[in-house]
């Protein structure tokens, strides 16, 4: 996995990786943006959404059906997400690992 960086400021925006025969397009805590069938293509994507992309409303399943949250809180190694389609004070939360974000959130499309 490699680290995609603004080069204006050097922010952290996401990351790529290679996955069978293209390239992921990751989320900061590893959430899956797109596949592309080159790494440059990916590190546009993230470039381009990856930050933007933690204000939309996610796909969580907790085991069951998936239901729409936000995101409240990233990092490469964990997010926190509001169980709901709003985040708002007293809302349900839930923090997920990178490798659980990775299974059990999805971008809503």
């Amino acid at each position: 996995m490699f680290e995609v960086r603004r080069v204006d400021d050097g922010e952290l925006c996401g990351h790529v990786r290679e996955f069978a025969d293209s390239w992921q397009a990751l989320t900061v805590f590893g959430g899956v943006l797109a596949q592309f069938a080159t790494r440059s293509e990916a590190e546009t994507c993230v470039l381009d959404c990856g930050l933007s992309s933690l204000a939309e409303h996610w796909l969580y399943s907790n085991g069951g059906e998936w239901q729409v949250v936000c995101i409240q809180e990233a990092s490469p190694q964990s997010v926190r997400i509001a169980l709901d389609y709003y985040s708002m004070p007293g809302v349900a939360t839930a923090t997920l690992t990178r490798d659980e974000a990775s299974e059990r959130l999805r971008l809503s499309t």
